[in-house]
């Protein structure tokens, strides 16, 4: 089985909903379609194009690198001829209109994805209805596999760790001037990544109570699918105001984190309260369609449409649809 075996293989389309004005705005919006870029490293090398802050170009979610992809940005206050004469490769920039409103992260509804699964061996009778366990996928953890390492060093305080992880340049030993010049947005996101990262350790624990299981091995982690319907249950994101839990506190125990290192009066900006987040998110509008596979001899792919809601992760489905493929 080979996914993403060329970046056309995975293809992700963007739903929003913008409010446009017919007149010219602060903020002019645009549709950003990418080859091979992490999503902040396109937003620095446009604002690098520009001439401007990163933090004056909003984008509503993170894509995949190695896809092709369409999302929309906001930029701030910059002529639109100028803006199209802007020049990043691998990207390209269609205006879409004016808005008084900027957009930011999780003002997304979800995406629509096509995704060829290659070098499959014969047709598989795929599940009627898949219910997605509704995991953080690889890509919440950079292409390093280490963003939540370098979260848990913020929250353990170890700010010398965080430079390092990070490459800082440290002016004598002000590691936390070093870190409080790096944007907010991504700092969170760190934190962020190291919250995901015991949700879905938390996910994995409760799943293994249920009978009919399968498990995918990644270079990553293990992750555990079930093959029967469960009912849907919410887990809380781990953070400082979150209630006591018997799991959540022995994989906490495990990991040497406490509730109370959530709260970081050095960086009191990074601070945010718990929220819940479904165990399991429904997979709509499918489509598959199995064909022959022109880039593997002898072999089929599975062509696969659908929509996903803000938050869950395409990558993720095909992990479980493994257990069913293999």
């Amino acid at each position: 089985m080979k996914l993403k075996q060329i970046p056309e293989d995975f293809i992700v389309e963007e739903i929003i909903e913008l409010k446009l004005n017919e007149v010219l705005s602060d903020y002019s919006i645009w549709k950003l379609i990418k080859k091979d870029w992490e999503s902040f490293k396109i937003i620095e090398a446009l604002s690098r194009a520009l001439g401007t802050k990163s933090k004056f170009i909003g984008f509503a979610g993170n894509k995949d690198k190695q896809a092709i992809t369409t999302q929309y940005i906001s930029i701030y206050k910059i002529n639109k001829d100028r803006i199209e004469r802007a020049k990043v490769n691998g990207a390209k920039l269609e205006f879409i209109g004016y808005s008084t409103n900027r957009i930011n992260l999780g003002d997304l509804k979800g995406n629509k994805f096509t995704i060829i699964i290659r070098d499959l061996n014969k047709e598989v009778k795929l599940p009627k209805y898949l219910q997605l366990e509704n995991y953080f996928d690889e890509q919440r953890f950079g292409n390093k596999l280490n963003t939540h390492l370098v979260g848990k060093s913020i929250l353990k305080k170890d700010f010398k760790e965080t430079c390092k992880l990070l490459k800082l340049s440290v002016n004598g030993n002000d590691y936390i001037g070093a870190i409080r010049k790096q944007q907010r947005r991504l700092l969170r996101f760190y934190i962020s990544s190291y919250q995901s990262y015991l949700w879905n350790k938390t996910l994995k624990e409760l799943l293994k109570k249920e009978k009919n299981i399968g498990k995918y091995n990644s270079k990553f982690e293990e992750l555990i699918f079930t093959k029967d319907k469960v009912k849907n249950f919410q887990i809380p994101i781990v953070n400082f105001d979150i209630e006591e839990d018997k799991i959540i506190d022995k994989i906490m125990k495990d990991e040497n984190i406490t509730k109370q290192d959530f709260i970081i009066k050095e960086i009191p900006e990074l601070i945010t309260e718990s929220v819940n987040r479904a165990a399991f998110i429904e997979v709509k509008d499918i489509e598959c369609k199995w064909l022959k596979d022109e880039l593997n001899k002898s072999k089929l792919k599975l062509e696969l449409k659908f929509f996903l809601s803000k938050g869950s992760y395409a990558t993720m489905l095909v992990k479980k649809l493994s257990i069913f493929l293999n």
